[in-house]
């Protein structure tokens, strides 16, 4: 689903993998015309991503790229060559926003950094998303996720089972990919609200690495107040403060307030355990988490998710249960506010992503559309907006322009 909430905004993206694409999907599901543009011999690199619909490999079958593409028109089209290039200016010069991550050398390269940017549109917000940003000593190094989330601090606090003697872990998927397209995306909201205010256009430098250091929560508070260096470890601050195990799943308890563990100490029936002085508050209980913890889960593992859950939340605590995908897509809050979306793919049937997470009151929503193929609105985009005729566009292919 999406909203024309942008309806009349014009982006043009030039973006790989997670984090421009993001940035331009969430302009896409505002309802902005989001054109992408695509390498012609092989498109988006997020296109040789797993999953792959049925297992089978292939430029068109990446779910990664289906989700991150979804309400976009795509073309191919080459900027290193002169007529690609005069193309692109094409586009820009009738653009409101640029979204791009690529490296700052490689966009001189092609003569389409800002400078040249900005004379040929200077009213054109230019959201550009590197590994490090556009500036320091990092700028034109290599990065991927992977990079950004360890030279961010979030990499030193994952481990296995709060073991710091453990290596420190990747997060899943492309978490923080996602995260800096985020914060992009609202950057672009805001600088485009200025556009129409004043008809200035601006260049927004996003960098992965920040994006990251944002939401390393209190580790970075932590050691400016105390020199104090969070550590790899399930022994907190307070407790309990985990992820518990239960006889079908897990749980996650997190107690902050003290009357919180008192109502949970009645959901376990009030075990004569809970009343030793060494589980008094919750500074205490994590000094000695090595002796609640065996004693908590006697209990949780005699009963499943659900039945943890439910009396949870029947005693006001806020204590959650853990899900895994194919829960998630069967929960019944998600049904109740239709998150997740159907989308048709041509010649595979119906494929289900999720949805949008906020709802317009005044806005009617919109049926979502499918990624585009590999060069799928070539003929919509240069024949009925750009004037190419159907011949131009077989000769543009041969000479490898798109």
């Amino acid at each position: 689903m999406f909203y024309k909430a942008l309806d009349g905004v014009k982006v043009v993206e030039f973006g790989n993998l997670v984090t421009g694409p993001f940035c331009a999907k969430i302009l896409a599901d505002f309802g902005a015309e989001v054109i992408k543009i695509e390498e012609p011999c092989c498109g988006d690199v997020s296109r040789k991503e797993e999953p792959f619909y049925k297992d089978v490999p292939g430029i068109e079958n990446s779910g990664l790229f289906q989700y991150v593409n979804m309400n976009k028109l795509g073309i191919t089209l080459n900027p290193e060559t002169a007529t690609g290039k005069e193309i692109f200016v094409q586009l820009l010069k009738g653009a409101d926003i640029f979204v791009e991550n690529n490296p700052p050398k490689r966009m001189k390269e092609l003569g389409l950094d800002y400078k040249f940017v900005k004379e040929i549109n200077p009213r054109i917000v230019m959201t550009s998303i590197t590994p490090f940003g556009q500036t320091g000593p990092y700028k034109d190094y290599k990065g991927g996720e992977l990079v950004a989330t360890h030279l961010g601090g979030v990499g030193y606090l994952s481990t296995r089972e709060g073991d710091a003697t453990k290596e420190p872990l990747k997060y899943p998927a492309h978490l923080f990919s996602f995260q800096a397209g985020l914060c992009a995306a609202s950057a672009t909201l805001g600088s485009l609200f200025r556009q129409k205010l004043t008809g200035e256009g601006m260049q927004l430098d996003v960098s992965e690495q920040e994006s990251v250091i944002q939401n390393v929560n209190s580790a970075i508070a932590r050691y400016s107040y105390m020199k104090q260096i969070s550590r790899r470890t399930d022994v907190l601050d307070l407790a309990p403060h985990h992820i518990l195990p239960c006889k079908d799943g897990y749980i996650y308890a997190s107690f902050v307030e003290e009357h919180q563990w008192r109502r949970f100490v009645e959901v376990m029936g009030h075990p004569e355990w809970a009343d030793n002085e060494l589980f008094a508050n919750a500074q205490i209980r994590s000094q000695y988490w090595d002796a609640l913890k065996p004693l908590m889960l006697e209990w949780t593992m005699q009963y499943t998710v659900e039945d943890i859950y439910r009396r949870s939340q029947e005693k006001g605590i806020p204590l959650g249960a853990v899900r895994n995908a194919a829960q998630v897509l069967e929960d019944k809050q998600m049904k109740a506010r239709d998150f997740f979306v159907d989308v048709e793919r041509k010649g595979e049937g119906k494929l289900t992503f999720p949805g949008v997470p906020y709802r317009f009151s005044e806005i009617q929503r919109e049926a979502p559309t499918a990624a585009p193929l590999l060069g799928q609105n070539n003929e919509e985009i240069y024949c009925g907006r750009l004037g190419y005729s159907k011949r131009d566009l077989t000769r543009l292919k041969e000479a490898g322009v798109i």
